[in-house]
């Protein structure tokens, strides 16, 4: 009962700054107050664990890409404050999904070949972090893995956080299309890049 009311209280307060966010009303810093508290309950309980509840992976993975991804919409100062919400929010996710010694061996083993995929030839998100583009052919391996085991991680009650991880670098995708267009100037690869996210995008949220 304990995760279900944190994970909810989480998740409620995310939506309420989130929507304040999307229907042009600006970052509510009361609501952010809220979130910020909720969030450090969870990181209060969940950070020497090996796993995170099923409810709160999914708010989890996303509250960091969207945040930074209105601080790109919304202009100037406010546009500065939304950023820096978001950079002191993802230390708490951080609080929540760093990795202890992983006991849930069965669920390790199902990710094993994605975790293997993501670290070949020099990892997946270190090559697109150092503006070598994105391994397309890496990706699909990726992609289909992750598509292969969906089924049974549906079935998860809990996430290791080694997934979750995982879950959470895929899902800000989509921040290495600023990189691309802003820094490099690689329009066709920022496209690239994109397309790759709406794929793992409808992959994970359905």
């Amino acid at each position: 009962m304990r995760d279900q009311e944190l994970a909810e209280a989480f998740e409620r307060s995310e939506i309420n700054l989130l929507v304040e966010l999307r229907t042009g009303n600006g970052f509510d810093e009361k609501e952010y107050e809220k979130l910020v508290e909720a969030l450090t309950a969870c990181a209060n309980e969940w950070e020497c664990r090996n796993s995170i509840p099923k409810k709160a992976v999914y708010p989890l993975i996303e509250l960091y890409d969207e945040l930074v991804n209105f601080s790109f919409i919304y202009t100037g100062e406010r546009g500065v404050r939304i950023k820096n919400a978001a950079e002191n929010l993802k230390k708490l996710i951080h609080r929540c999904t760093s990795e202890e010694d992983n006991t849930e061996s069965e669920k390790v083993k199902v990710i094993a070949k994605l975790s293997e995929y993501i670290k070949e030839d020099g990892n997946f998100f270190t090559k697109l972090q150092n503006g070598k583009g994105i391994d397309e052919q890496q990706f699909e391996k990726i992609y289909d893995e992750l598509n292969d085991i969906s089924d049974e991680i549906h079935t998860w009650e809990s996430f290791p956080k080694s997934f979750v991880n995982i879950l959470i670098d895929l899902c800000e995708l989509d921040l290495f299309v600023h990189l691309y267009q802003d820094e490099f100037h690689l329009q066709e690869e920022a496209d690239k890049i994109y397309d790759a996210y709406e794929r793992i995008f409808g992959l994970i949220f359905g």
